[in-house]
């Protein structure tokens, strides 16, 4: 079993590896958020979560509009969508990474924060 589970991790990182290969050396554009979806999902042990799929939009090397999405998960929907809100709310712009070969291919250049939440709301003065 242990066997099994490792050779998966590897073939997914590999794939991961090969699909974004030369990524930090991909065109960057100026993109905009566009849409949220917030989906209640339940995991393996039975509990639920909330999915909040982000799409954006950004123009291709010739100028062609493309979309792409960005997922975050969230133990409730109030939380993915102050989250939402706060973050990432609809018209922000943002950046986009792109390979030039394949722009469907594309991810969002965001903070630390964006991952784990964990920006201060106030200062504590």
């Amino acid at each position: 079993m242990w066997l099994t589970l490792g050779l998966v991790i590897a073939i997914v990182a590999g794939r991961t590896l090969w699909v974004y290969r030369g990524s930090s050396k991909w065109p960057v554009a100026d993109g905009t958020i566009k849409s949220l979806d917030v989906e209640k999902k339940r995991d393996a042990g039975g509990g639920c979560y909330f999915c909040a799929t982000f799409t954006y939009e950004f123009p291709d090397l010739d100028g062609n509009l493309r979309s792409g999405t960005w997922t975050k998960n969230f133990s409730s929907e109030a939380a993915a969508r102050d989250f939402a809100g706060r973050e990432m709310p609809m018209g922000k712009q943002v950046v986009v990474h792109f390979n030039p070969n394949d722009p469907g291919i594309c991810d969002l250049e965001l903070d630390s924060f964006a991952y784990t939440d964990d920006r201060p709301t106030s200062l504590g003065l």
